[in-house]
């Protein structure tokens, strides 16, 4: 059974990009590691957290496996209250789109630095 996950994030900035997940998303930082050529990084929601990203230089994945697919992934974050986490995100400077409704999921989304897709969707109540 798979108890836990990191969802592999390549990116052209990873320093930037780290920032933005550990400044204004506030996930915590780690891992660090340097490569010479490149440094990825290892974020998570909290240090307890099941699920964290690793960030990685796009130019650096490519040369070392030349048929991967680097695109980046979907995310759909879940959280309880939904309109704390866009208060929250808003404030610190992440360029939300508003709260909406669709097919019965409450949900709002945000694009990171480089324009990728990202959803945060209200927890159903048990």
């Amino acid at each position: 059974m798979i108890t836990k996950s990191t969802t592999m994030l390549y990116v052209t900035d990873t320093k930037a990009a780290m920032e933005f997940w550990t400044e204004k998303i506030g996930f915590v930082l780690l891992e660090t590691a340097d490569y010479g050529e490149a440094v990825s990084y290892e974020i998570a929601p909290s240090t307890d957290a099941a699920i964290k990203f690793g960030i990685h230089d796009k130019d650096w994945v490519a040369k070392a496996n030349p048929t991967m697919n680097l695109g980046f992934p979907s995310l759909l974050f879940e959280t309880e209250d939904l309109e704390a986490e866009y208060e929250r995100l808003s404030k610190a400077g992440v360029a939300t789109n508003p709260i909406m409704e669709y097919q019965g999921m409450r949900h709002f989304t945000f694009a990171d630095l480089e324009g990728n897709y990202i959803a945060v969707k209200e927890s159903n109540k048990r």
